[in-house]
């Protein structure tokens, strides 16, 4: 299957199975570059807060008083570099498993499993890749030690986490798009990026707990898994201890994913006008799954989505 997807991500979809050459981007180029615009533009937005956060931990004030808000993104450099990587590979998984399934008419009528399944290989791709960045972070957030053998600690826990994240998110995106028809595009891709990302973190947020416990080294039962993880919190602390610091955690999750997808929709939205077969541009990035107003508005056919695909 995999060999499957990238070739079919890299070199786009033909009748019959051949592929066909075209001008317009492949999948993969869709998600590494708009990836990478949505990683950029959450770390321009989440890092002062990351700082102030840090800041505040370690018992300094949340400012540096001669710097001012320069102080604010200190740091910025790695964090930027580890937000696009991580936050790229989501997207390629996403475009490249939607964009085959599409292509070789694979749940043609289950357009929200489509973007569940999309979703949530994306989000194991990631969880593979920043398991040892996540849990670097945790121990020093919480100073405690780590060493190299550790780096891979929770790689199960974040990969079940990031999947049903993203997977959630995706389907949030695609179950309220009727909702969002009537909206400007800017204006539809923040709600769609910010609101969907809110919803998603509440539903798998106790999934967020449980992987932070088995990276601090917290684990009631170490080796248990998320599952033992969830109940041991529930037993010692309720339903309160699954969802402890979830109001913080959402409000950054809404303006910086809102903003972040605001980015990635111009991306896409700048890709699929340079070029393409016929009838294909911008025009033609509304998805048709749902069977949205784009088949019978041309005005609401120009908005962007994300999902763009070109057969």
């Amino acid at each position: 299957m995999v060999p499957v997807v990238l070739t079919a991500a890299l070199f786009g979809h033909g009748q019959g199975g051949e592929a066909e050459v075209h001008a317009a981007p492949s999948a993969l180029m869709r998600g590494l570059v708009g990836g990478a615009a949505y990683g950029l533009t959450v770390a321009a937005v989440s890092h002062p807060f990351d700082t102030i956060k840090a800041r505040l931990q370690a018992g300094q004030p949340p400012l540096f008083s001669r710097s001012g808000g320069a102080a604010l993104y200190a740091g910025v450099g790695p964090a930027t570099v580890a937000s696009v990587l991580f936050r790229t590979i989501p997207f390629v998984g996403y475009e490249a498993v939607t964009s085959t399934l599409r292509a070789r008419h694979i749940l043609d009528n289950a357009p929200l499993a489509v973007a569940f399944l999309g979703g949530a290989v994306g989000g194991v791709l990631r969880g593979c890749a920043e398991t040892p960045a996540e849990l670097v972070k945790t121990r020093q957030q919480l100073g405690l030690p780590w060493t190299s053998t550790s780096l891979l600690l929770g790689l199960r826990s974040t990969c079940v986490r990031n999947a049903w994240l993203l997977g959630l998110y995706w389907v949030l995106f695609e179950a309220t798009r009727p909702a969002r028809a009537g909206l400007p595009p800017v204006v539809d891709s923040f709600v769609a990026g910010g609101m969907c990302s809110v919803g998603a973190w509440a539903l798998v947020y106790p999934l967020d707990t449980a992987k932070l416990r088995i990276q601090a080294g917290k684990s009631v039962h170490p080796g248990g898994g998320v599952g033992a993880e969830l109940a041991a919190v529930y037993r010692a602390s309720g339903v309160r201890g699954l969802y402890r610091g979830l109001g913080s955690g959402l409000a950054r999750v809404l303006l910086a994913n809102g903003l972040g997808m605001v980015a990635y929709a111009q991306v896409q939205s700048a890709l699929g006008a340079r070029g393409g077969p016929a009838g294909v541009g911008p025009r033609a990035a509304a998805p048709r799954a749902l069977g949205s107003r784009a088949e019978s508005d041309p005005a609401a056919a120009a908005h962007l989505t994300t999902r763009a695909h070109w057969r």
